[in-house]
């Protein structure tokens, strides 16, 4: 963009006395360079002095209920677009959780965690099994885990 071409484009804010501090002095500076941002500050200033020379006018009571109505069709033809943004976006939302559940299911268990809890009165002789299988864990959880099971399931079938 030009010095001129930005000029050009704060001339409307200088004609109306918008502009203040180094962006006034800015234009001020150019204009007194510049005959054609000159002539153009001149048309708006032209512009402006017949805008205010004219009487305003209220505008008929139906035009007003015209617009009114009118912004009401469009505002009721926007309304559907909204839920489908919103429902696809709260589906969006429901991916991603499912996604990161997902994930945070599949993460491998460390060794040495107890992947079961099972709280039981048990006695001396389950007790025994329990802590003789307990030392063996490190090496095969999983055969630990299933023989556990089925001693447990063989003193609740005895008891």
């Amino acid at each position: 963009m030009t010095d001129r071409d930005h000029i050009v484009d704060r001339l409307a804010d200088y004609a109306v006395g918008a502009l203040r501090g180094r962006a006034k002095a800015r234009v001020e500076s150019h204009l007194a360079e510049c005959a054609a941002c000159r002539g153009e500050l001149a048309a708006l200033q032209r512009t402006g002095e017949l805008l205010n020379s004219v009487a305003l006018a209220d505008a008929p009571a139906e035009t007003w209920d015209a617009v009114r109505e009118r912004v009401g069709e469009l505002r009721r033809a926007a309304a559907p677009a909204r839920p489908r943004f919103a429902w696809g976006l709260a589906m969006g939302l429901v991916a991603v959780l499912i996604v990161a559940l997902g994930i945070f299911l599949q993460r491998p268990t460390p060794v040495g965690e107890p992947l079961l809890v099972v709280a039981v009165e048990a006695d001396d002789e389950m007790q025994a099994t329990i802590d003789g299988h307990h030392s063996t864990m490190w090496a095969a959880p999983l055969a630990d885990e299933a023989a556990v099971g089925l001693r447990l399931a063989e003193w609740e079938n005895d008891g």
